[in-house]
């Protein structure tokens, strides 16, 4: 009897194990199931983590960029509404780098409204549009390598029926972006300014000066006639069209000296030599192979000394800015008054010459406007940028031949 019943209860044990067996086939239980959701939801393989985090860090490097240009119009748009109290709400001024970089838009901003105020001219609009050459993160701020170019708008007052001339101004800057208390700020902002030359007697002060006492000068409003101007000249529009051309995007067959003694004078012979521009023979110490100019072709003192005592350039006037603006006998309207387009303007500090630009065009008032590199200009006024005591214009006649 003990063997048949444990012969049962093994065979009762067996039947209960395959039931049981055949019970968890057919019916999962819960723990199946999340196992299953388990593999849904598991950790991405370590490539498509590193895919994941690069596509987050390029949208993070738009959302800075998008700040930027945002930042960027605001301080532009105070060139206009001389609202010089939102500034400070565009730089991190908790430090030493963001303090010199709010002064200096200060007194950029009182240096244009002073300087349009005694031409009579109203400035309608400015705008900034920013070119990025490179982002990248550095630390909690990003880093930017960038183009901005201003298009400046402007007007004359007294005008019956005003006509808008526009300007452009090419500027390379290192700026820092930096991310307190969910808003961003300029942490640093480093730059070649068009208008360096020009602020050394404004304060860094929020109060706009009162310019209503300050003199306006009387500049002759003389309209040009580009077409009858150029005839019978050289190829000055050539010339004209080569610096239109390029006055941002630099002619990669020369060297570029920008940030190690600037390019201003190698352009300006590049406008006169090129054959894409006047077209002009080398002669003497003024040259070109390769890219690479004589001291002549990229020197500013040598190239204004060239041209004078070969005579391919003729020297007008010297002096600062209201003895060249002021009607004489000798000049009516003014020495600047015999400018004509493909001429050249040098920029002196004391007796150096420390800059060269070239005449393309004339505003609504026959105001001659100028382009340059070191900084990058595109059909801006003259004087610009240069109202240091310490400055003089030499105005030179291109008679090349």
């Amino acid at each position: 009897m003990k063997k048949r019943l444990f012969i049962v209860t093994i065979t009762l044990f067996s039947l209960l194990f395959q039931n049981a067996n055949y019970i968890n086939a057919k019916a999962p239980n819960k723990t199946d199931e999340t196992n299953k959701q388990t593999k849904i939801i598991k950790p991405s393989k370590p490539n498509e983590s590193k895919e994941n985090s690069k596509l987050s860090e390029e949208a993070n490097k738009t959302m800075a960029k998008s700040e930027l240009q945002n930042l960027y119009n605001i301080r532009s748009s105070v060139f206009t509404s001389l609202d010089l109290k939102k500034l400070p709400e565009l730089f991190d001024t908790s430090q030493k780098y963001g303090s010199w970089a709010l002064d200096h838009e200060v007194k950029r901003i009182k240096y244009l409204n002073e300087w349009s105020y005694r031409r009579n001219i109203k400035f309608t609009d400015v705008s900034s549009t920013i070119n990025f050459k490179r982002v990248r993160r550095i630390g909690n701020r990003y880093r930017f390598s960038l183009t901005e170019i201003y298009t400046f708008n402007y007007m004359y007052k007294d005008d019956p029926d005003p006509i808008n001339n526009c300007f452009k101004v090419g500027i390379r800057h290192g700026v820092d972006l930096i991310n307190k208390n969910n808003k961003w700020l300029i942490y640093n902002d480093w730059y070649t300014d068009c208008f360096e030359d020009a602020l050394d007697n404004y304060t860094n002060d929020l109060t706009m000066p009162n310019t209503s006492k300050l003199q306006v000068f009387s500049i002759a409003n003389n309209p040009r006639n580009m077409p009858q101007m150029l005839a019978g000249q050289y190829d000055r529009m050539a010339a004209i069209e080569y610096a239109d051309k390029y006055y941002l995007n630099y002619n990669k067959k020369y060297m570029d000296f920008t940030g190690i003694g600037g390019d201003c004078t190698n352009f300006v012979s590049q406008c006169l030599s090129d054959k894409e521009g006047g077209n002009l023979k080398y002669g003497g110490g003024w040259h070109c192979s390769g890219g690479h100019g004589s001291r002549a072709f990229v020197n500013t003192d040598a190239f204004r000394d060239y041209l004078i005592y070969s005579g391919r350039g003729r020297l007008i006037k010297v002096g600062k800015f209201p003895d060249l603006v002021k009607s004489t006998t000798a000049y009516p309207n003014g020495a600047v008054g015999k400018l004509i387009a493909g001429d050249i303007v040098a920029y002196a500090k004391k007796n150096n010459i420390d800059h060269f630009a070239i005449v393309t065009d004339f505003d609504s008032h026959g105001y001659p406007l100028i382009n340059s590199h070191t900084t990058d200009r595109y059909h801006v006024p003259w004087d610009l940028g240069w109202a240091n005591s310490n400055i003089n214009f030499h105005i030179i006649h291109s008679s090349l031949h």
